[in-house]
């Protein structure tokens, strides 16, 4: 039996489960710092289920990366992981292979393992960022260098507003959690998150003119990937599409307004572990040619 570990870092929380034949078998959740946190909890998910070390160890990060050296590039929304040895440091501590990917790119992962399985998809996050992972032909698609997927970085405005990567109007800066809250601040004059300018928009007019301006965009990008990649699905996830019944009908009707054909849209079954399975199976879906 394969002792996988997965880690899945986000911007404010990391997890880290033992996963044993797609279930996971134990589990920590604490506020993101640095790799000394990570150690300290594969240690105790270790002791928990019994292991002496795990077989491997993957590690799904939202941040600039170097795949091949498996090191975290910077990135402002992790400042205790900037220029990271993540495959070299770990695989030094626990004597085990290890794998570091983009986050969105694991949950396409755990798609492809234990969720839908389907042969041809798009995974997507609606989350305080945008992201997502492409699978065609039963393979994930990682690009000359990893990067593939970076869904959010698609310019659809170029005189728009301006995104954390430095371009303007990309789908992330357009549609992404983070960036409703900065706008809901400046255009309504008062502090919300992304789920709190949703509730709102019951009620608000100039609420409701956000939130249908970042599902059409949404649902622009969702086009674009229909009509080059055709996926059978495209599966989403991420804290925003707990929103789903109020927002799932705006984003379909934008983007079969603007496709060819009808895009198929699914929430996950995976829920929030759809990134943290996806880790746990990383190594087995690794390019073989690099």
């Amino acid at each position: 039996m394969e002792h996988a570990i997965g880690v899945d870092i986000g911007g404010t929380q990391t997890r880290v489960a033992a996963v044993g034949e797609g279930q996971i078998l134990a589990r920590r959740a604490f506020p993101t710092r640095g790799i000394h946190e990570v150690e300290r909890a594969i240690r105790e998910v270790l002791v928990e289920v019994g292991w002496p070390q795990p077989t491997t160890i993957g590690v799904g990060a939202p941040a600039p990366m170097d795949m091949r050296a498996g090191r975290i590039l910077g990135c402002p929304n992790l400042p205790h992981w900037n220029g990271v040895e993540v495959t070299q440091d770990l695989g030094r501590a626990f004597g085990c292979p290890v794998s570091l990917a983009n986050d969105a790119t694991c949950a396409a992962i755990g798609e492809l393992a234990y969720g839908y399985r389907a042969r041809d998809f798009v995974y997507l996050t609606w989350s305080t960022g945008i992201g997502g992972g492409i699978v065609s032909g039963g393979r994930v698609v990682w690009g000359a260098s990893g990067q593939a997927g970076e869904i959010g970085h698609i310019v659809l405005e170029p005189d728009g507003p301006p995104c954390a990567c430095g371009k303007r109007g990309c789908l992330e800066a357009l549609a992404g959690g983070a960036s409703l809250a900065r706008r809901a601040a400046a255009e309504l004059g008062t502090s919300l998150s992304a789920r709190q300018l949703v509730e709102r928009a019951a009620y608000d007019a100039a609420a409701r003119r956000l939130i249908a301006s970042a599902c059409r965009a949404l649902g622009q990008g969702i086009a674009i990937l229909w009509e080059i990649l055709e996926p059978e699905r495209i599966i989403l996830g991420g804290g925003l599409t707990g929103s789903w019944a109020t927002l799932g009908p705006q984003v379909l009707s934008a983007a079969r307004s603007m496709a060819r054909g009808e895009p198929r849209l699914e929430r996950t079954r995976l829920g929030d572990d759809v990134g943290l399975l996806g880790a746990a199976a990383l190594p087995a879906h690794l390019p073989t040619d690099w």
